[in-house]
C-alpha cells in the first residue's frame, strides 16, 4: 500500500476452494445439454449455431475493450451480455420442438427458455438472492419480452410469407418502440425495488437515451442469429416453424415444381 498505509504486518490469507466460482459454468452446461439432449440437435450442422455466438462475443469484446468502466460494472454488464447470447442459443437449439404448440404456447414457452437460461448467469454474480439479483432476473424479463414481442408483430405485419428484408426492417421499428417502452417499464420497477424517489425530467431523458441503447444492443445481439435463419436451411425452417412462416425458397420451388408438373402434363395431352 506504500505511504497510505502499513509497509510491515502479517499476510492476510484465504483458502479459495473451486467451487466457490463453479456457478459461473452452470449456464454453459445449459448450453452443451441443449446440444446433447434433443434428439434433432445430433447432426454436425448443428454446430453452426456458434458461429453468431462467437460474433456477438467478438463484438463484445471490442466493446468492452474500448468502454471506459470499473470492475463492477464491467462484472454486471457482462454478466447480462452472456447471459443473453447464451440462452438465444439454446433458444435455437430446441425451438424445432415449439411447432407443434400454438402461437400463444410457442410464445411462452419462448420466454420461459430464455429467462430460465439467463437467470443460470446471475450464479456467476451471486449465490444468493439479492436486490442485485432481483434487478437481474427483471431486466431478463424485459430483454426477452422485447425481443420476442418485436419478432412476434414483424412476423404479422410480414405476412404469412417472409422477406428477410422487410422481415428486418420492421423488426428495427419494434425493437426501437419495445425498448423504449420497455424501459420506462424496468426504471419503474427498479425504482420500487431500490426505493428511489422519481425525477421526471431525469426519467424522460434515461427513457430516450436508455431506450435507444438498450434496443440497438438487443438488435445487434439478434441480428447474426437471424442471419443464420434466413441463410441455412437448418436453422430456416426452425425459424418458419416457429413463427408459423412460409420460406420463400420453399414456396419458390413448390410452384416452380407445380408449374412444371402441369406443363408435363399438357404435353402429353397433347
Amino acid at each position: 500500500m506504500g505511504d497510505i498505509g502499513p509497509q510491515q504486518g502479517e499476510a492476510a490469507s484465504f483458502n479459495w476452494k473451486w467451487h466457490y466460482s463453479a456457478g459461473k459454468w452452470i449456464i454453459w452446461l445449459a448450453l452443451v445439454a441443449a446440444f446433447a439432449i434433443p434428439q434433432a440437435n445430433r447432426n454436425i450442422r448443428i454446430l453452426l449455431i456458434l458461429i453468431p455466438l462467437g460474433i456477438v462475443n467478438l463484438l463484445w469484446w471490442i466493446f468492452m475493450k474500448y468502454a471506459n468502466m470499473n470492475s463492477t460494472d464491467v462484472l454486471q454488464f457482462s454478466i447480462i451480455f452472456n447471459s443473453m447470447a447464451v440462452s438465444m442459443t439454446v433458444l435455437w437449439l430446441v425451438a424445432n420442438y415449439f411447432k407443434r404448440f400454438r402461437g400463444a404456447v410457442r410464445f411462452l414457452l419462448s420466454f420461459v427458455v430464455i429467462v430460465g437460461v439467463a437467470s443460470l448467469g446471475t450464479l456467476a454474480y451471486s449465490t444468493e438472492f439479492s436486490t442485485e439479483t432481483a434487478m437481474f432476473l427483471v431486466l431478463f424479463a424485459f430483454m426477452t419480452l422485447t425481443i420476442l414481442i418485436a419478432i412476434t408483430l414483424s412476423r404479422r405485419l410480414g405476412g404469412r410469407t417472409y422477406h428477410p428484408v422487410c422481415f428486418m426492417l420492421w423488426l428495427v421499428l419494434w425493437m426501437f418502440i419495445g425498448s423504449l417502452i420497455i424501459t420506462s417499464g424496468f426504471v419503474l420497477i427498479c425504482s420500487i425495488i431500490f426505493s428511489l424517489g422519481p425525477d421526471s425530467s431525469a426519467a424522460i431523458l434515461i427513457f430516450i437515451i436508455g431506450g435507444s441503447v438498450f434496443g440497438l444492443f438487443l438488435y445487434v445481439l439478434n441480428l447474426p442469429f437471424m442471419l443464420l435463419g434466413f441463410a441455412h436451411p437448418l436453422f430456416r425452417e426452425r425459424f418458419c416453424a416457429c413463427l408459423g412462416l412460409k420460406s420463400i425458397p420453399t414456396t419458390v420451388e413448390s410452384e416452380a415444381g407445380s408449374k412444371g408438373f402441369e406443363d408435363a402434363k399438357s404435353s402429353l395431352q397433347e
